[in-house]
C-alpha cells in the first residue's frame, strides 16, 4: 500500500508540473469564463446556457487531460528508460499500474473541481438557484473520466504508440455515446450482425449510462441512476486495470 501511494503521489505531482497539462487546464478555465458571452446571447435562458456549457466544458477538458496524461505516463518512461529505475525495486507491476492510474485520476479530478468552482461561481453571480439534480451530474462526470483514464491507459499499453493510443482512445470515447444506435443497426441488419453489435457494445464503454448531464430534465431522474453508474464504472475500470496489469506484467524491460 505504501508503494502504491508513493507512485500515486509522484504521478499527481508529475501531472501538475507538466506545462501542457497546465495549459489545458488554463484553457478550460478561460472557456468556462467564455460561457458568460454565450449566456448573454441567450436572453431569458442565460443561466441555463451557462450551466450546460460549463458542464460540457469541464467534462471535455477533463477528458482531454485524462487522455493526454494516460497515453504519456508509461510510454514516456519506457522511451526515456526511466522505468528501469522504478522496476529495479521489489515493486509488483500491477501496483505500478494502479498507482499510476490513481495519481492521474486524482490530478484530473482536481482540474475538474477547479473549473467547476469557477463555473458555479459564475452561476451564483447570475442568480442561479441550486438544483439537486446537478449535484448528481457532477459525480457521473467524474465516473466518465475515471473510465476513460483506465481505458486510455489500457490503449497505451496495447499499442505502445502515443498517436495510435490517443486516436483509439478518442474513437472508443465517441463510439461509447452511440451504443443504442449500434444495437439498432445490428437489429436492422439481422443475423450475425445482432450478435456482433451486442459484443461490440459490451466492449465499448457505455457513456450514455454515465451521461447524466443530458438527463437533468428527464422525469424520474433520481439517485438510482447514480448508483447504476457507480457500479458500471467501477466494474469497467477494474476490468481495464486488470488487463493493463496483465499486459504490463508480460512486457520485457
Amino acid at each position: 500500500m505504501r508503494s502504491l501511494l508513493a507512485i500515486a503521489r509522484y504521478t499527481f505531482l508529475q501531472q501538475f508540473r507538466n506545462r501542457l497539462y497546465l495549459v489545458v487546464v488554463l484553457f478550460g478555465l478561460l472557456m468556462m469564463g467564455a460561457t458568460l458571452l454565450f449566456g448573454a446571447l441567450a436572453g431569458d435562458q442565460e443561466v441555463r446556457v451557462i450551466l450546460d456549457l460549463g458542464l460540457v466544458t469541464a467534462e471535455l477538458f477533463g477528458l482531454a487531460t485524462a487522455v493526454f496524461g494516460a497515453v504519456t505516463l508509461v510510454l514516456e518512461e519506457m522511451e526515456s528508460k526511466t522505468i528501469y529505475l522504478i522496476l529495479t525495486r521489489p515493486l509488483p507491476r500491477p501496483v505500478y499500474v494502479v498507482g499510476r492510474f490513481a495519481g492521474l485520476f486524482i490530478a484530473v479530478a482536481v482540474s475538474i473541481i477547479l473549473m467547476e468552482i469557477l463555473h458555479f461561481g459564475l452561476l451564483y453571480f447570475k442568480g442561479w438557484t441550486p438544483d439537486p439534480a446537478v449535484w448528481m451530474a457532477l459525480p457521473m462526470m467524474g465516473l466518465k473520466v475515471m473510465v476513460m483514464t483506465a481505458l486510455t491507459l489500457l490503449c497505451s499499453l496495447t499499442f505502445t504508440s502515443v498517436p495510435t493510443a490517443t486516436v483509439f482512445s478518442i474513437l472508443l470515447w465517441v463510439l461509447g455515446h452511440f451504443g443504442n444506435e449500434i444495437r439498432f443497426m445490428g437489429e436492422k441488419a439481422g443475423g450475425a450482425a445482432v450478435t456482433l453489435a451486442a459484443v461490440f457494445c459490451a466492449i465499448l464503454p457505455d457513456m450514455t449510462l454515465l451521461n447524466a448531464r443530458d438527463m437533468l430534465d428527464y422525469p424520474g431522474f433520481n439517485g438510482s441512476v447514480l448508483g447504476h453508474g457507480f457500479l458500471y464504472a467501477g466494474l469497467y475500470t477494474l476490468a481495464c486495470l486488470a488487463l493493463s496489469s496483465a499486459l504490463f506484467s508480460r512486457k520485457e524491460f
